[in-house]
């Protein structure tokens, strides 16, 4: 299992590890995903996040360069090479069985065996044969609670891809408190926001652990309002995957989205997914959380289509495919 290295927040000490200490999208479907594979009896090396905890099943590899992760794949003997680094750490011809999974917009680097999130994504990236296996969510891991506070909640990169001032318009449109969690490396976008929503929006930083999993417990809805423009690459931004959706609904949260990428794909299943171009009246945003599902058909549908041994069953037959020699584009 490849992970993408990188440190953790200014920390140069640090790794950011497998699951997450705060924000860390793609690490926590690797965390997840190994906690399906070893339940059915894989042995797995994790490499590129170094500092993660090992167990039974679970080796943890210190390599976080593309010729040390060569180095620790060879000592280990891989039957298949998971690789959610977008080509970072694995070679275009690897030596060993490979799976890809693309977390980005856009077509991949290397398009052999790759596995995308949404058929949003599948599209875009110019694909009609590959596979596509949502985002996995483990409910052990997530706390669930039918009893909400008064909050709308705002989960992930501050930033205008994410729509994080649409969220603040939707909760002051409510009347409700929005709660941003999650890093601001865009520090001008997020004083924006503050200033014009003054009395709506906390900003309360990036966070992990209990504190990550009883905001998604606690709050009234989780605001994915994610936007067409401004993605971190530039150029039209395409929600490929949006692990939160699931995070959320296995906690009993419903999810108000917009039909960006792969949300109009699954937002529905566990909320609604409105325009993006929307801004709502009172009216419309009191209309939208007056009609959200009740928090056991959240757990249930998440458990049932995301949950970690339904994803990790998908995912082994397409090991077991690329395995054999398989190949797809």
């Amino acid at each position: 299992m490849l992970n993408p290295p990188h440190r953790y927040g200014q920390d140069t000490t640090q790794w950011i590890t497998v699951p997450p200490q705060g924000y860390g999208g793609i690490q926590w479907v690797a965390a997840t995903l190994i906690d399906g594979l070893l339940d059915a009896g894989c042995e797995i090396l994790l490499v590129g996040a170094p500092g993660s905890a090992p167990r039974p099943g679970l080796t943890v590899s210190g390599a976080t360069t593309f010729d040390a992760t060569r180095v620790a794949l060879r000592e280990f003997g891989p039957d298949v090479v998971h690789d959610h680094t977008n080509g970072q750490m694995l070679p275009a011809e690897p030596d060993w069985p490979a799976v890809r999974t693309h977390h980005l917009n856009g077509a991949p680097e290397h398009r052999a065996n790759i596995v995308y999130l949404s058929r949003a994504q599948c599209r875009a990236a110019g694909s009609t044969g590959a596979p596509i296996i949502r985002l996995p969510v483990n409910p052990d891991r997530y706390t669930y609670r039918e009893t909400k506070a008064d909050f709308l909640l705002f989960l992930g990169r501050v930033s205008a891809h994410k729509g994080a001032r649409q969220a603040a318009a939707f909760a002051q449109a409510a009347s409700l408190p929005l709660r941003l969690a999650g890093p601001a490396w865009e520090l001008d976008y997020l004083h924006g926001i503050l200033t014009d929503y003054p009395s709506t929006a906390e900003y309360i930083g990036e966070v992990g652990g209990p504190c990550r999993t009883d905001l998604l417990a606690d709050a009234q809805a989780l605001l994915v309002l994610s936007q067409p423009f401004g993605g971190p690459l530039g150029g039209e931004w395409i929600e490929p995957g949006a692990t939160v959706v699931a995070e959320a609904a296995v906690s009993g949260t419903p999810v108000i989205a917009t039909d960006n990428g792969c949300l109009a794909e699954i937002a529905p299943q566990v909320g609604t997914a409105l325009p993006a171009e929307l801004t709502p009246t009172p009216e419309q945003a009191a209309k939208v959380l007056a009609g959200l599902p009740a928090p056991k058909h959240l757990r249930a549908t998440a458990v049932e289509r995301w949950g970690h041994h339904v994803i990790t069953a998908k995912y082994l037959e397409v090991y077991r495919r690329a395995a054999s020699g398989g190949t797809w584009v």
